[in-house]
């Protein structure tokens, strides 16, 4: 469980697995926490554009080349950074391929899920990020469930990054 939303989550999975002047690959269209985060480290991010959703005219998930051409690109990568859903609503379509993608190359998949923390609820919603397959994913509770202002989740299922440093950057 997380104090002050989805911001201490994006921070903390970042600063779990970065450090000064890695490489980071992440999604263009990122919450800005994500962003900071990048900053506050060092890292150097490789930004990954997303499709543009000429229905909703909005900037929607990275397409599943891209994810594998930055892979190819930047083997070095600490972590793949990906949102679904975005902040439209827009859901990546190939998550699962990307996410093996990332681990077929040992780089751990972060997301940020924070519109999707009821996807658990019911089987017709989209499967979660965690079920298919990512190392750390970041729900925002209040945003999607019945939750007070600022509840949030982050969820680890990986042996790719370490919960010593996730609990360490949490405090």
């Amino acid at each position: 469980f997380l104090v002050n939303g989805s911001t201490v989550g994006n921070l903390a999975m970042i600063y779990a697995t970065c450090t000064y002047r890695d490489t980071i690959l992440v999604q263009r269209n990122a919450h800005k926490s994500v962003f900071y985060a990048i900053e506050l480290v060092g890292a150097k991010p490789v930004y990954l554009a997303p499709e543009w959703d000429e229905h909703t005219k909005s900037a929607g998930a990275i397409p599943l080349a891209t994810v594998q051409e930055a892979i190819r690109l930047h083997p070095e990568a600490k972590a793949l950074v990906l949102t679904s859903p975005t902040y439209y609503g827009m859901i990546a379509q190939h998550l699962k391929e990307q996410i093996s993608a990332a681990h077929a190359a040992n780089i751990p998949v972060l997301v940020d899920e924070a519109h999707g923390a009821h996807f658990a609820a019911s089987e017709k919603f989209p499967l979660s990020a965690l079920d298919l397959g990512a190392d750390v994913v970041v729900q925002s509770a209040h945003k999607t469930l019945p939750a007070m202002t600022m509840a949030s989740f982050l969820h680890v299922k990986s042996t790719r990054v370490s919960m010593e440093r996730i609990n360490h950057y949490l405090r």
